[in-house]
């Protein structure tokens, strides 16, 4: 798919999450485009590359996916661990982890999507933003700190967008503020991407959780 493709199939998406920011397929419309044009800019050098990491690129190498895990199990691990704190923070929204390891991953930047996305709420425990479309927003900017995406800019644009279709400007207001928090701590935080959560259950939250 060539890159005016895949921007295309991005603002098609965009538009419609505009419309229906609750449609997570939008979301994934936009990351599975994105991953392509980032993944030809990092190939030949046009975009910082997470995969300099020694670390990231074995588990690129590997192909690294951890077994399934318990939310029953980790709810019974102190709530001060990085698992049980997850474990609560799934339990009092009612969510079901998504572990997306069915599909095989097409080049790395599809591979960090695909872990980042089978880790999305171990990242909301450890940046600190909740599961509304506030905080989802945040999330994105912390996320952009993290590793340069398109996806995480296009999702800000499409919230923008909502609000400025539905006249509220000063919901706006607030999530170009949610987007620049996330983004200051993202930067602050040390790098998450070669963290290998599932290992790390039983450690402290604190030892990982962004500042």
């Amino acid at each position: 798919m060539s890159n005016l493709s895949s921007n295309l199939r991005s603002l098609y998406a965009m538009t419609m999450l505009a419309k229906r920011p609750d449609h997570l397929k939008y979301v994934f419309m936009i990351g599975d485009s994105q991953d392509e044009i980032a993944e030809g800019a990092r190939a030949r050098g046009g975009m910082r590359d997470p995969f300099a990491a020694p670390e990231l690129e074995r588990m690129w190498q590997e192909r690294y996916c951890p077994e399934r895990y318990d939310l029953g199990e980790l709810a019974r691990l102190d709530p001060g661990t990085l698992g049980g704190a997850y474990a609560r923070h799934m339990s009092e929204r009612g969510l079901q982890p998504d572990f997306y390891d069915a599909m095989p991953a097409r080049h790395r930047m599809h591979y960090l999507r695909l872990r980042v996305r089978q880790t999305h709420d171990v990242w909301h425990v450890l940046s600190g933003f909740d599961t509304d479309e506030l905080g989802e927003v945040g999330l994105q900017g912390f996320y952009f700190a993290q590793f340069t995406n398109g996806q995480s800019a296009l999702i800000l644009a499409a919230a923008m967008l909502k609000s400025l279709l539905r006249g509220k400007l000063d919901e706006l207001e607030r999530f170009i503020d949610a987007f620049y928090d996330g983004y200051a701590r993202g930067g602050r935080c040390g790098s998450l991407l070669t963290a290998q959560f599932e290992r790390l259950w039983r450690g402290p939250r604190g030892a990982l959780r962004a500042s």
